[in-house]
């Protein structure tokens, strides 16, 4: 798969360097953060940047209106709002400025908890906007810029809005409308983000249908990168016997103490291919606690009802296999997928189980567990680190 340098190649502008760092430096005189670790992180990646998908800015928090609550993170919280001025597009030489399209733009602001006080380039908040310049690519969520909430002094990332929420949102709504050949599309989607993430030499270390967004033009974005590290670099979190995650999409031999891997990854989209085949969360009948870690690590898989295809069953227990040296590579999984979209025995296949299901009104429920818990949270694995096997 070869990806493009750009974002979004059609609006996409492309700077010659010494001309962008100088009207980016003239603009520096206009804004402020107040923070100087904040206003020195920003004007660096306005100077390195080579095109406006690389380009964050600061934005006064008055420049939002119609602000509303969305949704409760692990480590945030999310809202909507409508930002007046919209993206930057390229410079205005004509008056001296930023032009700007799309004004009045929804845009995501995620907040993030404990981030009053900003003191060096390796806070977290500074960390994941960095990632997100470092992705520069339709499989991932958009950074515009960073402001503050005025009511708490958390500093804020304004980030591209997706209209239909979450994945698990959007299954939720749509399920009992999808076919196969959509569920196929959508794990080719999920599939090739996954792989952009690992061509750049990263793992995202949180992957669940909550991080993956859903546009109403039915692009798929992966978001949260803020446990997202180089695959090079050593977990520190295993120093303190604490991991972070949501349960249910966490490899087993992370739960067992080892480091967080490129295979650990597949392993989340293993159990995420699965709940898109099914629509049903995983485990989302039963507690989230250190018995389900303990069941997981001896080899327990999510278990549904629904008649899964064999072709595309293949895949998924590859994918979510207890010996990561035996689930399929991120570069391998789009071509399978792609395979199988055009393979007359899996359409066969899906046509007779289209034919064959309940009405659509009793196809797709289900109760969830008051402990099943789908947010990122600390989970100690030590307890439960000696069980092995698949």
């Amino acid at each position: 798969m070869k990806f493009k340098k750009g974002r979004f190649s059609l609006h996409e502008k492309v700077y010659n360097n010494n001309e962008f760092t100088i009207n980016a430096k003239k603009n520096f005189k206009n804004w402020t953060s107040g923070n100087k670790i904040v206003d020195d992180f920003i004007k660096k990646a306005q100077l390195r940047a080579k095109n406006n998908f690389e380009l964050i800015e600061w934005i006064e928090y008055d420049k939002f209106y119609n602000i509303e609550y969305l949704d409760e993170g692990g480590f945030g919280t999310i809202f909507k709002a409508i930002w007046k001025d919209g993206y930057i597009e390229s410079w205005d030489f004509e008056n001296n400025q930023w032009k700007r399209c799309n004004k009045n733009t929804k845009v995501a602001l995620k907040r993030l908890n404990n981030s009053k006080d900003i003191t060096n380039e390796a806070d977290e908040l500074l960390k994941e906007i960095d990632l997100c310049i470092v992705m520069n690519s339709v499989c991932v969520i958009q950074c515009f810029g960073i402001t503050k909430d005025p009511k708490t002094n958390n500093y804020m990332m304004v980030m591209e809005y997706a209209e239909n929420g979450s994945l698990r949102r959007y299954l939720d709504k749509n399920y009992n409308s999808l076919n196969w050949k959509e569920k196929l599309n959508i794990l080719y989607k999920i599939a090739s983000g996954l792989l952009y993430i690992h061509y750049k030499g990263l793992i995202h270390r949180d992957f669940h249908c909550g991080n993956i967004l859903s546009n109403s033009d039915d692009t798929i974005r992966i978001a949260d990168l803020g446990l997202c590290r180089p695959a090079n670099e050593k977990n520190s979190q295993s120093n303190d016997n604490k991991i972070y995650g949501v349960l249910p999409y966490v490899a087993p031999e992370v739960l067992r103490g080892r480091e967080y891997t490129q295979e650990s990854d597949i392993y989340g989209f293993g159990i995420i291919a699965n709940e898109i085949c099914t629509g049903l969360p995983p485990y989302h009948d039963i507690a989230h606690d250190e018995f389900l870690a303990t069941r997981i690590c001896r080899g327990l898989r999510p278990k549904s009802n629904h008649k899964i295809p064999k072709l595309i069953f293949d895949i998924i227990n590859q994918c979510w296999n207890g010996d990561p040296s035996k689930r399929p590579k991120a570069k391998e999984l789009p071509k399978l997928l792609e395979d199988l979209i055009g393979r007359a025995e899996i359409n066969n296949e899906c046509l007779s189980l289209i034919s064959t299901k309940s009405p659509a009104t009793s196809i797709f429920s289900y109760t969830k567990h008051p402990h099943a818990i789908y947010t990122t949270r600390i989970i100690k694995y030590s307890k439960y680190s000696e069980y092995s096997g698949n």
